[in-house]
């Protein structure tokens, strides 16, 4: 069982998602991610995958990486929740923020 303070390991999620019959890439390109936008996920912020791997799982986003949230349950990471989509991306460097 996953420890609730430090959240699943990477290779817990990698588990549960393929015993769901799937992978992480295929999980991505069903939803209109980047083919490894769910991987990195597993090693790094990234907003749009984590809300994808968390709804599949039927787990909240806090419960799998806690140390990424705020107790109640806002985004910690210092970019917009924006930022982690391909358009969000694109809008910040169109508008002249740094990326």
């Amino acid at each position: 069982m996953p420890s609730k303070r430090k959240g699943w390991h990477r290779e817990e999620i990698k588990a549960a998602i393929r015993m769901r019959g799937t992978d992480l890439e295929e999980l991505s390109v069903s939803n209109g991610l980047g083919p490894a936008d769910c991987s990195s996920a597993l090693r790094r912020p990234h907003f749009a995958a984590e809300m994808v791997i968390a709804e599949f799982l039927g787990r909240s986003p806090r419960e799998l990486w806690p140390q990424r949230y705020d107790e109640d349950g806002t985004y910690k990471h210092p970019h917009s929740r924006t930022y982690h989509t391909r358009r969000g991306r694109v809008r910040q460097r169109q508008n002249g923020e740094a990326a």
